[in-house]
């Protein structure tokens, strides 16, 4: 029996019968972005680009690859990854929900 908790059979077991595969572009999954620095630039309207930047980097450790996935496809899921977390960001921002320290500066190093 599959463990629930894995996200896809290990190779010596079959798939459950009756579920639904992963969302992917042809599932219905609108992509807004193909690019890193189209993303960039546009949130960097409203956001730091350091902001940005650092927040691309935390969401590439939290992100997972599945091996099911082309590289495109998965290039893709990565920007609207990114995408959704700075909306959120956005979002509260203008709720007035969180606040950033718009002082920002980089690091002496």
């Amino acid at each position: 029996m599959m463990d629930q908790w894995r996200p896809y059979p290990p190779p010596s077991e079959k798939p459950l019968l009756g579920t639904q595969s992963l969302v992917s572009p042809g599932n219905g999954m609108q992509f807004s972005f193909t690019t890193m620095e189209g993303l960039v630039t546009h949130f960097s309207q409203w956001l730091p680009p350091q902001y940005v930047h650092t927040l691309i980097e935390h969401e590439k450790e939290v992100f997972v690859v599945r091996r099911e996935v082309s590289l495109q496809e998965t290039r893709l899921q990565f920007l609207k990854k990114c995408e959704n977390a700075m909306m959120r960001i956005v979002h509260d921002l203008q709720s007035g929900r969180t606040s950033l320290d718009w002082t920002y500066q980089a690091p002496q190093g």
